[in-house]
């Protein structure tokens, strides 16, 4: 039973990276098929992230009121049939609007997924069984653009959203005879209104958990800031072709999954709320350097994007379990909250990120440093690392809500 549930956490958290980097070779030849400008095409990863906010704001309250099961088979489904029907497309208005709800199935079931992962597991468990997680899930950003860059260079581009559109049915098929439900019905909250707020306000009471949120939320700004310009500077600016960037993008999404099992070993050894602090330092330097060797070559600039995404890689695993530490009923609030404040900060962002320069890392790199750098004042002046229970010990036992 622990091995499916970890496939089926996995793959389903995997639907986020799915709806995002095996696109992103595709974007010239999506711009060409429509006829639109770059940042035409750029506002369609915005549409994800909103997307996102709001499968992330109305999929974790409502599986603590409903149960997990019906919510996770409901994102698996609608996210295959989003991907599916993007196939036959030919407008960019309807584009946009597939766009948004595939990523807004992606987020429900990425939410739910790791409020089923807290239903079981809790501090160190909840480490090693998103380590687990990882280990499958973090394949996803490398298997992604390959398949994607692969594709876009032999078939059309929308033959990229039929494919992992049948991923999404496969798993959701799947799901329905091996997914059980994880949250007893006695746990669950009110469906009421009322019942629901009152949950974000549990959540919100906790100083930790609001830090995190904005840890969380700061650095998933900065690796956004990387998905939007990385397509057009390497392909135009250092002049890779669709495949040999979905090489090179695969190279920098290894580096995600290596981080977050780094992150994963190093909890092992050390607090993880202060190996939050050490990641965000490192993750500011790497815009630094990114901002310093502006203009050189793609080996130059690939080192800086590689130690980012380890970086941003690293607390994968750390963010969520402290922040999830004392939420048990409201887990999927609380999951769902700091998905919808990472999301919404992206989408908001997504202004900036047009008007960053592509000729060179200086604007990227500027925007990585500061949003790491505003991380690391979070963690400091509102998480407060030594205030936090050292989750290699043995925690006490969780009170009910």
């Amino acid at each position: 039973m622990l091995i499916t549930y970890i496939f089926i956490v996995a793959f389903s958290i995997s639907l986020i990276p799915y709806t995002i980097d095996p696109y992103l070779p595709a974007f010239p030849q999506i711009g060409e098929f429509f006829g639109v400008p770059n940042g035409t095409v750029q506002a369609s990863l915005a549409g994800v992230t909103i997307g996102l906010a709001f499968g992330q704001l109305v999929a974790g309250p409502m599986s603590d009121a409903f149960g997990r099961r019906p919510l996770l088979l409901m994102a698996m489904f609608g996210f295959a049939a989003s991907a599916i029907a993007l196939f036959f497309v030919k407008e960019i208005g309807y584009f946009l609007v597939l766009r948004f709800t595939m990523g807004f199935f992606a987020a429900s079931a990425d939410v739910v997924s790791r409020a089923v992962v807290r239903d079981l597991f809790r501090g160190q468990p909840m480490l090693k069984m998103l380590s687990r997680v990882f280990l499958i899930q973090g394949l996803s950003p490398i298997i992604g653009p390959i398949v994607g860059s692969q594709l876009v260079s032999v078939f059309p581009w929308q033959s990229i959203f039929l494919t992992f559109g049948f991923f999404g049915l496969a798993l959701a098929i799947a799901s329905t005879f091996f997914l059980v439900e994880t949250l007893p019905k006695a746990q669950r909250r009110s469906s009421t209104p009322i019942g629901l707020a009152r949950g974000y306000v549990s959540v919100l009471k906790d100083r930790a958990y609001v830090g995190l949120l904005l840890v969380s939320a700061l650095q998933l700004s900065a690796l956004f800031g990387y998905l939007n310009t990385v397509s057009y500077l390497y392909q135009e600016t250092f002049e890779l072709s669709p495949g040999e960037f979905g090489i090179w993008f695969a190279i920098n999404s290894a580096a995600l999954w290596l981080g977050v099992q780094f992150g994963g070993i190093m909890a092992k050894y050390f607090k993880a709320q202060w190996m939050l602090v050490v990641y965000s330092v490192a993750g500011a330097l790497a815009g630094l350097y990114l901002m310093f060797t502006a203009g050189g070559s793609i080996l130059i600039a690939e080192i800086g994007f590689f130690v980012l995404v380890f970086f941003f890689g690293a607390p994968a695993t750390g963010i969520p379990t402290l922040a999830l530490l004392n939420h048990g009923s409201e887990a999927g609030t609380a999951a769902s909250l700091m998905g919808v404040t990472n999301f919404t900060m992206t989408s908001i962002m997504s202004m900036v990120y047009a008007t960053l320069s592509v000729t060179s890392t200086f604007d990227v790199g500027l925007l990585i440093f500061s949003f790491f750098a505003l991380s690391v004042l979070s963690l400091i002046f509102i998480v407060r690392p030594w205030t936090l229970p050292d989750l290699r010990k043995p925690l006490a036992r969780e009170e009910a809500h």
